[in-house]
């Protein structure tokens, strides 16, 4: 029986960890986390922990109990989830009012938060999630809705804290890139340069306003998106061949300080092909005037 529960539980990480893992939005990941560990483990409620390197502490992200906004404990042994920090392994209490000296002498359930709910935790199971064996959380389940939790359990929950330590991760990295995209775009939007956003193709995807700006005075139209960038910019047409340079040999950047000077970035996907290619271009009025000249 418990091998089949393990089976079935394995199907429903794999289908639960397709949405898991493509959830960029932390407290969106968070939430779902404990809704899916609840369900998965046939649980009353739980709460995820995550650690807060800083204060050397854990603080609840996501807890499903009413009356209780937010639970921090400390990491050591004075509670369930400190120890499970503490350890780095897996702990099931049958009963929570009971004495938990066997696990660890200083170990207490704290019964403020159950005065708070109004519900009384009858039995609980937690789990660290881990990467490389770096602690990130700790996931606390409460009250099995029938019995008790059992091996298949531990196993379950196991199995989901690796996926849950994963998605966590995800969405960080993803969270600090799209807030360096941002940065990085604020910059370039209202850099003196010129700079234009291109893909592979040449096609033009985004300008900043320099390089509007220099559109305009031009005399030519800046609704450009979607035109080619020899299109565009035939005075530059030189740059043609070194940013075919930047595609071939697959580089991060390209750099020159001739006339124009100019400076190339790539943008990569996950399978580190080159998408976008952003070039910044030195606007000096120099430079404007023999483009002007020679027009």
């Amino acid at each position: 029986m418990n091998q089949l529960k393990k089976l079935r539980s394995l199907e429903n990480i794999i289908l639960m960890s397709e949405k898991l893992l493509t959830t960029f939005d932390v407290s969106e990941l968070l939430d779902a986390l404990v809704d899916n560990v609840s369900t998965l483990l046939e649980a009353e409620g739980a709460t995820l922990y995550l650690l807060d390197p800083f204060d050397k502490c854990l603080t609840s992200q996501s807890i499903h109990s009413d009356g209780i906004k937010e639970i921090t404990v400390p990491i050591d042994n004075t509670s369930i989830a400190g120890h499970t920090a503490v350890e780095k392994k897996c702990i099931h209490i049958s009963d929570a009012y009971g004495d938990l000296g066997g696990i660890h002498p200083e170990l207490k359930f704290n019964r403020h938060f159950d005065e708070q709910s109004g519900k009384k935790t009858r039995n609980l199971i937690t789990h660290p999630l881990l990467i490389n064996n770096e602690l990130i959380g700790v996931f606390q389940v409460v009250n099995k809705q029938n019995g008790d939790f059992d091996e298949a359990d531990q196993t379950i929950l196991k199995n989901f804290s690796l996926v849950a330590a994963i998605a966590i991760m995800n969405a960080r990295l993803m969270e600090r890139v799209m807030e360096a995209q941002a940065g990085a775009y604020h910059v370039m939007e209202n850099a003196s340069d010129l700079v234009v956003v291109q893909n592979r193709e040449g096609v033009i995807l985004q300008l900043n306003r320099s390089a509007i700006e220099y559109l305009r005075v031009k005399n030519r139209k800046n609704d450009v998106i979607g035109s080619t960038f020899i299109d565009v910019f035939p005075e530059l047409s030189n740059l043609e061949s070194e940013i075919r340079k930047v595609i071939d040999g697959q580089l991060d950047r390209s750099v020159a300080t001739g006339k124009p000077a100019f400076v190339i970035f790539t943008e990569k996907n996950i399978c580190h092909q080159i998408e976008k290619i952003v070039l910044m271009i030195r606007n000096t009025g120099q430079y404007c005037d023999d483009n002007d000249e020679n027009s």
